[in-house]
């Protein structure tokens, strides 16, 4: 495995595993498929311009993908969020979440972010395990965040300070 920015080139890849997050686990994101599945190439290729994503790969392709987005304003651009992130079934538990993680992080630090912010769904216990894993601590939750099929999902809000 290994993990490396996405480029232009890599458009077509990122609309699969993007499409499959969406359609496999619509309550995890806040855009659905049908946001997405629509969009032509140039919409993936603008999405991998604007921001930095993070791609895992095998031989078999891309198999995942962290969004990193710094703040861009002058009194937030120590912060960034994460966005987006997903890794394929097969590869999950095997080290590759890991691996976008720890890119994002680096990615952070080299560009003077001293915290990381993210969002993850009430249901979605796994991930936030895996988020706590790595350091991120809750800071507030967004009531009713997601409707996703006539339901409401709070979200949680989370942090990490890499100045700690």
């Amino acid at each position: 495995m290994i993990v490396r920015q996405l480029t232009p080139a890599d458009a077509l890849a990122f609309r699969h595993v993007r499409l499959e997050a969406l359609r496999l686990h619509p309550d995890a994101f806040g855009s659905t498929l049908a946001d997405w599945q629509g969009l032509p190439e140039s919409a993936y290729v603008q999405r991998i311009e604007g921001s930095v994503i993070f791609g895992l790969f095998t031989d078999k392709g891309l198999e995942g993908i962290l969004a990193y987005d710094r703040e861009r304003g002058g009194n937030c651009r120590h912060r960034a969020g994460l966005h987006a992130i997903y890794v394929r079934k097969g590869l999950r538990g095997k080290g590759g979440a890991d691996m976008l993680m720890q890119a994002a992080i680096a990615r952070a630090r080299a560009d003077g972010v001293v915290q990381l912010e993210l969002s993850v769904s009430e249901t979605n216990a796994r991930a936030y395990d895996f988020y706590w894993r790595h350091g991120f601590v809750r800071y507030a939750v967004s009531p009713r965040a997601l409707l996703v099929k006539d339901r409401y999902l709070d979200e949680l809000n989370l942090c990490k300070r890499l100045d700690d």
